[in-house]
C-alpha cells in the first residue's frame, strides 16, 4: 500500500474551469499528482475527453445547488441532483450509495448568500453514516481561514458522535492563475493506481489532508497491524508514524514553514500525546469507543498551525 498525492476536486471548461479535460490531466501530471477526480458542476460531459494514459482520473460530479455542494465520485448510474432540497438530502444520499458512489461534502462553510448562493452547506442531513468524507481544507492556504477552521470543527463533531468519516483537502482546481500554497489529499492506495482503488481508499478512510508533507500511521496490537479507517480493540497499542516532509515542496508558497511535532488527537480534540518528528513509534493505551488521528504541527511565519491531518482509527 502506498500513500500518494491526489486531487479530488477539479473543474474544466465543461463547467466553470479554464482547462480542457486533457489539459487538466496534463497539469496534474506535471504537478506530480498520482490521480485526480473530474468534478465539474452538474455535468459529466467532460468524461469523453479524458485520457487516462496521462493520469488516472476518477469520474465525478459536483452537485451544485442552492443549499450546498456535494461531490459524488464513481457513481455507476446517474442520480438526479435537480430536485435535491434540504429535507430530502438523506434520500438522495441513499440513492447515490445505491449507485456505488462515494460522497463528499465540499467546502461546507464557504461564503454563502448573497455573495455565493449555495456555496455553504445547508442541507439537513439527519444520518451521516453514508457520507464518506468532508473537505476540511479548501483551496489556497491562507493558514488563517475561518471556513477551513469551521469545516474541521464540523468533522470533529461528527467523529465525536460516532460517525466514521474521512477527511480530504480540495484545491477546487479551476485554473493556474494563482501562485499560492496548495495542498493535496494523500490516499492509501492498495494495488494499481486507478479509480476503483482510489475510491476503495476513500471508503476505507485511508486519507490525509495536507499542506504538502506526507504523514500517515499504522497501529500495532496483539500481533496485528491496522490502517487508518479501521477499528481496533481498546488497550495498549504501538503507533508507527511515516513522515516525508519533502513530498510536495514544489507546491510551497511564500510562507516560512517549520515542521515541529506530531500529535495524536482523540475525542473532543484532546491531545493524547505530542512527540518529536524523529520519534516514529509510541505506545498509547486506547480507550473504548473513541477515535484517534495523527496531526503534523509546525509554525507558519512563526504561528503554530496544523500542517497535515490524517483520518482516524476507531476503537471498540
Amino acid at each position: 500500500m502506498s500513500y500518494l498525492p491526489c486531487e479530488l476536486h477539479c473543474h474544466t471548461v465543461h463547467s466553470d474551469g479554464s482547462f480542457l479535460p486533457r489539459e487538466l490531466q496534463q497539469n496534474a501530471a506535471d504537478d506530480h499528482l498520482a490521480l485526480i477526480a473530474l468534478t465539474d458542476h452538474n455535468t459529466t460531459s467532460g468524461y469523453d475527453e479524458l485520457d487516462d494514459s496521462i493520469i488516472p482520473t476518477v469520474h465525478g460530479i459536483e452537485w451544485t445547488t442552492y443549499f450546498g455542494h456535494m461531490l459524488v465520485l464513481g457513481a455507476k448510474e446517474f442520480v438526479d441532483w435537480r430536485d435535491a432540497v434540504p429535507n430530502n438530502i438523506d434520500k438522495k444520499i441513499v440513492q447515490v450509495k445505491a449507485a456505488d458512489g462515494v460522497i463528499g461534502i465540499a467546502h461546507p462553510y464557504q461564503l454563502g448568500s448573497p455573495m455565493c448562493t449555495g456555496g455553504r452547506w445547508e442541507f439537513n442531513v439527519t444520518d451521516w453514516q453514508d457520507v464518506d468524507y468532508i473537505e476540511i481544507w479548501h483551496r489556497e492556504f491562507s493558514f488563517d481561514n475561518y471556513e477551513n477552521d469551521s469545516a474541521l470543527q464540523l468533522w470533529n463533531s461528527l467523529l465525536d458522535k460516532g460517525y466514521h468519516i474521512a477527511c480530504t483537502y480540495g484545491r477546487d482546481w479551476h485554473n493556474n492563475n494563482s501562485d499560492g500554497h496548495f495542498g493535496c489529499t494523500y490516499l492509501g492506495i492498495d494495488g494499481e493506481v486507478n479509480g476503483p482503488n482510489a475510491l476503495s481508499a476513500i471508503r476505507a478512510g485511508r486519507t490525509v489532508a495536507s499542506t504538502g508533507a506526507k504523514l500517515f500511521f499504522r497501529v500495532h496490537q496483539r500481533g496485528l497491524t491496522y490502517n487508518m479507517g479501521e477499528t481496533v480493540k481498546k488497550g495498549m497499542t504501538i503507533f508507527s508514524f511515516f513522515l516525508d516532509l519533502h513530498s510536495r515542496q514544489k507546491n510551497a508558497g511564500p510562507e516560512e514553514i517549520e515542521y515541529k511535532t506530531i500529535k495524536v488527537v482523540t475525542n473532543g480534540g484532546e491531545v493524547v500525546m505530542e512527540t518529536a518528528l524523529t520519534e516514529r513509534h509510541v505506545r498509547i493505551d486506547l480507550k473504548k469507543n473513541q477515535w484517534y488521528r495523527a496531526e503534523l504541527w509546525g509554525t507558519v511565519n512563526g504561528v503554530k498551525k496544523p500542517l497535515a491531518i490524517t483520518s482516524p482509527i476507531y476503537t471498540k
